[in-house]
């Protein structure tokens, strides 16, 4: 299980720096018959977390619509199942969604996984095409 927090339970910094750029040079991969993640599904998959984050910000009792949006999160799974199936996305962008889904347990989970993945796309500028 992933571990967004240093020891004193702030975000380690390597979240939004090397881990980020580890993952947006990953889904990249070159490697003979893999599928290689153009900009346009990156940012489907980012705009789809955008929109639950707006909805949590903008409610008056985060806590509850943390709650609310908890099911959305987790059905970011079948969404990039879908898309690898349809050879959109590479099997490494559908297996480190997982994992980073399945990591989110709180609102503040959810915080530091918005921070990565927009460090994700940042770094991915370099990497990805479409």
């Amino acid at each position: 299980m992933l571990n967004y927090y240093t020891s004193d339970g702030n975000l380690d910094a390597i979240w939004v720096d090397s881990k980020a750029r580890e993952a947006a040079e990953k889904f990249s991969s070159t490697a003979k018959g893999s599928i290689v993640l153009k900009t346009s599904q990156l940012r489907r998959f980012y705009a789809d977390v955008k929109t639950l984050e707006r909805q949590w910000q903008a409610a008056s009792d985060k806590d509850a619509a943390f709650a609310s949006i908890l099911p959305m999160i987790k059905l970011l799974k079948a969404k990039s199942e879908y898309a690898l199936i349809r050879k959109v996305v590479p099997q490494s962008f559908r297996d480190w969604l997982w994992e980073h889904v399945d990591a989110i347990k709180t609102s503040k989970d959810f915080r530091a996984f918005l921070l990565h993945f927009e460090a994700v796309v940042g770094f991915s500028a370099r990497f990805t095409k479409d």
